[in-house]
C-alpha cells in the first residue's frame, strides 16, 4: 500500500463522516421539528380550551349559547354582546390555528376540527353578523378572511349535497 492509496482512503473515510453528520444533523432537526409542532399544538389547544371554559364557568351564558345555537337569539343585549366576545375568542383562537398550519408549525389534523367548529358558528345569525363588521373593520388580514369565507361556502355546499 503507497502513500497515494492511504491518502485517498483517508478522503474516502473523511467524507463518509461528514455525509454521517450531515444525516445525524438532518435526523435531530426533524426531531426538533416535531417536538415544536407538537409544543405549538398543544398551545393552540389550550387556547380553545380556554375559550370553553368561559361557557363552563357560566351556566347561564352557556344556556344562551345552547338556545342560540337552537335559533333563538337572546332577547338581553349584554348576553348578546359576550356571546359575540365568546365568538370573538373563537376567531382569535383560530386566527392563530391559520398562521401556525400554513408555516407548517402545527399539526394538520388539528386545523380541520377548528375549521368545522368555527364554520358551524359562522353559521349563526348574531355570529355570521359579527364576523360580517369584523370584515368591514378589516381586523384580520385578507387572505384570512378569504379562507374563512371559503369554509363557510365549503361547509354550506356540504350541508345542501
Amino acid at each position: 500500500m503507497n502513500l497515494e492509496t492511504i491518502y485517498y482512503i483517508g478522503q474516502t473515510i473523511a467524507v463518509i463522516a461528514i455525509l454521517g453528520s450531515l444525516i445525524a444533523i438532518w435526523v435531530q432537526q426533524q426531531q426538533t421539528n416535531r417536538i415544536a409542532r407538537a409544543d405549538m399544538t398543544e398551545r393552540m389547544l389550550g387556547k380553545f380550551h380556554t375559550n370553553i371554559q368561559v361557557m363552563v364557568n357560566d351556566p347561564h351564558l352557556a344556556l344562551q349559547y345552547a338556545n342560540l345555537v337552537r335559533g333563538e337569539i337572546p332577547k338581553d343585549e349584554a348576553v348578546s354582546q359576550r356571546l359575540i366576545w365568546f365568538f370573538t375568542l373563537v376567531v382569535q383562537t383560530h386566527y392563530s390555528s391559520y398562521f401556525l398550519q400554513r408555516d407548517h408549525l402545527s399539526d394538520e389534523r388539528v386545523a380541520e376540527p377548528l375549521d368545522r367548529t368555527l364554520a358551524l358558528h359562522l353559521k349563526l345569525p348574531l355570529f355570521a353578523a359579527e364576523w360580517d363588521r369584523t370584515k368591514k373593520r378589516r381586523t384580520f388580514p385578507d387572505d384570512y378572511i378569504a379562507y374563512v369565507d371559503g369554509l363557510l361556502v365549503a361547509s354550506t355546499s356540504r350541508a345542501s349535497a
